[in-house]
């Protein structure tokens, strides 16, 4: 796999203003060495030494390129269905209305009434009034439509 943004930022900081020879020996000690800066880390991605620039100093990779291709394997690994079984390793939302049989009902009436409650809020008595004045003045004036102006000449 070719090296990730931080590795390569890393190893220009090291090599700048060398030979080719004395890059290459640099680069083979730091590829297979320990690292005596805690800050040079290996990625877990591309696997090349990067130095860590996060203020807490706990990235597992070094660059966003990697970390993409470290984000998705991570998805795609949640997502995957045990062998054997039909059960994804995500856990499925409880069923609480099954919606699906001839005479659907709740499996729950506290899970009914939470549902329910945010969809069927009833009104406050005191703006009846206001809410049917509201309607009766928007079927006289006949819809949202503009009112039309007619110019005369």
């Amino acid at each position: 796999m070719y090296p990730g943004e931080g590795a390569i930022e890393y190893a220009k900081s090291l090599t700048e203003g060398l030979t080719r020879e004395e890059v290459a020996t640099i680069i083979h000690t730091i590829m297979i060495g320990p690292f005596e800066d805690p800050r040079v880390k290996r990625c877990e991605v591309c696997e090349y030494p990067f130095r860590d620039v996060t203020r807490p100093g706990n990235a597992k990779v070094c660059g966003p390129t990697c970390k993409t291709i470290q984000k998705t394997a991570q998805r795609w690994k949640q997502r995957q269905v045990k062998p054997g079984r039909n059960i994804t390793i995500k856990a499925a939302k409880p069923v609480r209305y099954l919606w699906w049989l001839e005479y659907p009902y709740w499996t729950s009436e506290r899970w009914m009434l939470s549902h329910v409650g945010s969809y069927e809020r009833p009104h406050d008595p005191d703006k009846l009034l206001t809410i049917a004045a509201a309607k009766q003045r928007y079927e006289m004036m006949g819809g949202r439509r503009k009112p039309v102006r007619k110019a005369e000449y």
